[in-house]
């Protein structure tokens, strides 16, 4: 079973391995949070709503499937959570 469905989107599979890779980094993630935080950016006020659980998943060593049954068991899903993390390229 995949966690993001079964017709995951590869902008969402995208988002999710590229924003972990980046992540791992701290200047990485840091530019990446002032990117997303940054008044210009159109999905700064989502991501700002949803900043805590995007930072979880980023940031998670745990499987997709154990994660989306920790999600879920919050009234969240992993396919969800994805879909609110903003771009990583880009620019504004």
């Amino acid at each position: 079973m995949n966690p993001l469905g079964k017709y995951a989107s590869y902008q969402d599979l995208a988002r999710l391995e590229y924003g972990r890779l980046l992540w791992k980094n701290g200047k990485a993630r840091a530019r990446l949070i002032k990117h997303w935080t940054s008044a210009e950016n159109p999905y700064c006020d989502r991501f700002l709503e949803n900043k805590q659980l995007i930072e979880r998943v980023l940031s998670s060593d745990d499987d997709d499937l154990q994660l989306d049954r920790q999600l879920r068991k919050e009234g969240h899903s992993l396919r969800s959570v994805v879909r609110d993390i903003p771009p990583v390229f880009g620019s504004i």
